[in-house]
Parts: structure tokens; C-alpha cells; sequence
């Protein structure tokens, strides 16, 4: 990071309340900013393509959760921006979700509202504690389900953040409700630049191998040969030609290290397409 830059404009998925903000405002204290501008958007989308559309402006978005996995329309729609969206670093958020309510009565609960994600990490609560069954409603976002329970009876309940009951004045029934305790997501800073190397990074890219025998298979052993460690690959339909995919990988190091650059040179004719997304220091848990 360019600590010289004090003033930032940033963009994130709201509404206020959500993990994203809570990754925001970890992004704004460790990248030491002091005069910002945040911009919110109510989707992932909205805000990679802001940024791919502002050259110098920073966001904070979900890329992998630890009981879900990878966020894929995160994924898919870093591949598509230009080279000036750069994973710049990454922060770990704890989930810790709730049950929140107008009533303090939680026997009058038998709707509940939370984004699929949240709902699904809540299953076992939920079954446990509503034996008779409570209607599940599905929101684009944690903090959207809070919010809507200003407008909705009292037996209706969200789960979402303590933050989100707080800042729109609801009640906290039930306390880290999520099924797994360690439940964790990262998020990425995204900016357009890339970090100096630290010794302890990471890196992100894409490609789409070519359409010959081994391709991916040469791939991988160029990153075994160069005692590379690649701790994630995913792949996702390129969206172009039916059963055509791009691959998503994330490995130790940083683009400037000599063995990275010798696994780049070694996989270059292997692929037919490429997308350098960013070299970063790995983000504590």
C-alpha cells in the first residue's frame, strides 16, 4: 500500500450492517486511510464494475467462505474486468450470525428472513429451535433481511449482524446461531495497483488452457517443479463456448519472485487465455 495515500474513495455491497461493511471498515484501518468517500452498491457486480470503470478508486468484496466456499459471482466478474482491477489484500471476517427480531418473544417467531448463504449456515439452529417449522424467506443480503423487519410484524426475525440489529434499533434473540463456530470469510481489497513483495503473499489469476492433451496437467506440474504451493483452484464455465472453462488459482508468492516467473514462462504456451488479478500479502485469521 502507498502510504502516502490518505484519501479514498471506496466502494462496497450494502446495505450498512453486512459483513461487507465490517470488511470495509477492517480495509480502513489497516490501510491507515483517513479522509473517505464510501460508496455503496446492492451487489458484488455493481461494485467490480465501478471499480473497473474508476481507475485509482479501492472496494472490499466476499471471495471465499469457509462453509460455502468460493463466492463465484465474485470470481467470475474479476475475470471479466480490465487489468486495472488488482487484488491489492485480503481480510478474514469471523461469522457470527444472530437472530433478530422487533419481538423480544421468540416463541413468536414463524418467518425468517437472511440471505441463502445465511440461512443454510443456520439450518440445525433453525430446525432445533422451530420444531413446528418457521417460513424461511430468502434477501439479497444479511443486512437487507434486517433492515426489511422495520416494515414487517414482529413475528418476523432476520439473521444478520449484531451491527445491522443495532443500527436499526431491533432486538438480538439468540447469539452466534451459525451452525459451525470456525465459520470465516475472506474478502478481498481491490484496487489498481500491486503491492511491493513481502515474503509472506499471495497471488490470483485466471486462464483457460488450450485445447490440447495435458494442458492443465503441464500447468500444474510447472508449479510442482518450481516448489510452488497452489492452494486453490476452481474452475468456472468461460460463459463463450459450452464446455469451455477458465480456471481460477490462488498460490504462494508474489509475481516479482524468480520462481514464479519461471512457472509463468513454463505455462504461457499451455494457455489460451491469462489474467494476472493481483499479488498481495496473505491477510491474517
Amino acid at each position: 500500500m502507498n502510504t502516502e495515500i490518505k484519501e479514498k474513495t471506496l466502494a462496497y455491497m450494502g446495505p450498512e450492517g453486512s459483513y461487507t461493511e465490517i470488511a470495509l471498515e477492517k480495509a480502513i484501518a489497516k490501510y491507515k486511510f483517513e479522509k473517505i468517500e464510501k460508496v455503496m452498491f446492492p451487489s458484488i457486480v455493481q461494485v467490480i464494475e465501478y471499480l473497473d470503470n474508476n481507475n485509482g478508486y479501492g472496494g472490499v468484496v466476499p471471495i471465499e467462505n469457509s462453509i460455502e466456499g468460493i463466492v463465484r459471482e465474485t470470481v467470475d466478474n474479476l475475470i471479466r474486468t480490465t487489468s486495472r482491477v488488482m487484488i491489492a489484500g485480503e481480510i478474514y471476517v469471523p461469522i457470527s450470525h444472530c437472530l433478530i427480531s422487533k419481538s423480544k418473544d421468540i416463541g413468536k417467531i414463524d418467518k425468517i428472513h437472511s440471505h441463502p448463504q445465511g440461512l443454510a449456515q443456520c439450518i440445525h439452529y433453525i430446525k432445533r429451535t422451530f420444531p413446528e417449522g418457521a417460513e424461511q424467506i430468502k434477501e439479497t443480503s444479511t443486512s437487507e433481511a434486517v433492515k426489511t423487519l422495520i416494515n414487517l410484524p414482529p413475528n418476523h426475525a432476520a439473521i444478520g449482524t449484531e451491527r445491522a440489529a443495532k443500527l436499526f434499533g431491533l432486538h438480538v434473540l439468540a447469539k452466534n446461531i451459525n451452525d459451525e463456530k470456525d465459520n470465516m470469510t475472506r474478502f478481498v481489497y481491490l484496487d489498481s495497483y500491486i503491492p511491493k513483495p513481502t515474503g509472506n503473499d499471495k497471488t490470483s489469476f485466471a486462464f483457460s488452457t488450450c485445447n490440447k492433451p495435458g494442458a492443465l496437467v503441464g500447468i500444474l506440474q510447472a508449479f510442482n517443479e518450481n516448489n510452488i504451493n497452489l492452494s486453490y483452484i476452481e474452475s468456472r464455465p468461460s460463459k463463450k463456448v459450452f464446455g469451455d472453462y477458465t480456471f481460477f488459482v490462488d498460490f504462494e508468492g508474489h509475481i516479482e519472485d524468480e520462481n514464479v516467473q519461471k512457472t509463468i514462462g513454463k505455462i504461457a504456451p499451455l494457455v489460451s487465455y491469462y489474467r494476472f488479478l493481483g499479488s498481495y500479502p496473505k491477510g491474517m485469521k
